[in-house]
């Protein structure tokens, strides 16, 4: 809502303002070993998956704001537009690897376009997007986890960024401080940070042995301006998978992800580890419903509310693990303040590294044959997840409020 949007893209067909997280029984459907597999749809039609939602707030925040209005783009491996959530959707597509932005082989874009703003399909799914009433703009840049360019990720930074109805741009791809190319990202990123968008980007995922540190800076995530998510575990916290660095500025769930598969319908993704790429899209929905609610702040404006609001033990400090902490969709929209928090601090020694990738790697259940989803058996565990990690948090934040 920076910007006057043409006609054409403030046509919301199909959305809901509040979108409804409820149990569609008719609707479930059962399949032979419960993996998800290109060509053979599947559908989530248990409440329970969207415990992120809930836990996070996204539920609540949507009474004050749902995207409505903006423009998200998703740079990334392209958005699946044969998939039925994304039906009126897409408001625009390019590819710089030939073909379309709305094909998809790796199924990445799709995934995190969906966490974004999958639509609901009633009596079929209850997967519904972050910000379920925003538009999505997709920008491909990758064929493949082994064909990708950290040039064609800064021209599709670089052209979303021209893109006027643009309001955020999702990256969920990180490279190292010794990628060839990184002043040509950077120069794109800057480009986008002068035309007012909040960029967001993941910090990226720990290669190799998940308990071994892994501390080099990643980018975009660490140019400034930027927006870094890191991704928490489901009973809270960010763990080692995830980078660590001053390039960190929030963090956000990452694990036991529904979202968008391909073009079948649903599937559930960070089953093995919370990943950025992952808990990226949840914080560009809610710089979408920012955008909305206050479409006279600046990026940088919308960037603190988001920082300066999030749960953190001390509210003065950050850290290199979570930055300032988990997001508060309800807390960033109601705050009275768009100030900064502080600037960003670390003593992380940096290494050097080139090779940009989605923060998803192939170890991602993403990349192929998955474990067994238990899809019919979320309901009890989930549940009960919910209730287990709400109440210390609600503790947590009402002993901090009686400082």
């Amino acid at each position: 809502m920076r910007r006057a949007l043409p006609m054409a893209l403030l046509v919301l067909a199909g959305s809901v303002a509040l979108p409804a997280v409820a149990v569609s029984p008719a609707a479930a459907q059962t399949t032979d070993d419960g993996k998800c597999t290109v060509g053979k749809t599947k559908w989530v039609t248990d409440a329970a998956a969207n415990a992120n939602l809930v836990q996070t707030g996204f539920t609540e925040s949507w009474k004050l704001a749902t995207g409505k209005g903006t423009v998200v783009a998703v740079v990334d491996s392209g958005i699946n537009a044969d998939n039925p959530h994304f039906d009126g959707i897409i408001v625009g597509q390019k590819s710089f690897v030939g073909g379309s932005g709305t094909d998809d082989q790796q199924g990445h874009g799709t995934a995190v376009a969906g966490i974004i703003r999958a639509r609901q399909l009633k009596k079929k799914s209850v997967l519904t997007g972050a910000a379920p009433d925003a538009k999505l703009l997709s920008v491909r840049v990758n064929l493949l986890n082994d064909e990708i360019s950290t040039a064609n990720v800064a021209r599709g930074i670089r052209w979303a960024a021209e893109q006027d109805e643009v309001d955020v741009i999702n990256v969920s791809i990180s490279t190292g401080p010794g990628d060839p190319d990184l002043k040509e990202l950077e120069s794109a990123v800057a480009f986008a940070v002068r035309k007012d968008i909040v960029v967001v980007a993941a910090a990226g995922n720990k290669p190799g042995d998940p308990q071994v540190p892994y501390t080099q800076v990643q980018y975009p995530a660490g140019f400034d301006g930027v927006l870094g998510v890191a991704a928490a575990r489901p009973e809270g916290g960010v763990d080692n998978w995830s980078i660590r660095g001053r390039h960190v500025d929030v963090s956000a769930p990452g694990a036991n992800v529904p979202t968008t598969f391909h073009a079948n319908g649903d599937c559930l993704v960070g089953l093995d580890h919370p990943y950025t790429s992952y808990s990226t899209p949840y914080v560009s929905a809610l710089a979408a419903q920012l955008r909305e609610r206050f479409p006279k702040d600046s990026a940088a404006q919308i960037i603190n509310r988001i920082t300066s609001t999030a749960d953190r033990p001390r509210m003065a400090t950050r850290n290199d693990r979570e930055g300032w902490g988990r997001i508060q969709p309800v807390a960033a929209l109601t705050s009275s303040s768009a100030a900064p928090p502080s600037k960003r601090t670390s003593t992380v020694p940096q290494t050097t590294g080139t090779g940009i990738r989605p923060s998803a790697v192939v170890a991602d259940p993403m990349a192929g044959p998955r474990n067994r989803l238990l899809w019919w058996g979320l309901g009890a565990t989930a549940l009960l997840a919910v209730a287990l990690v709400a109440r210390p948090l609600s503790e947590r934040r009402r002993t901090r409020s009686n400082r």
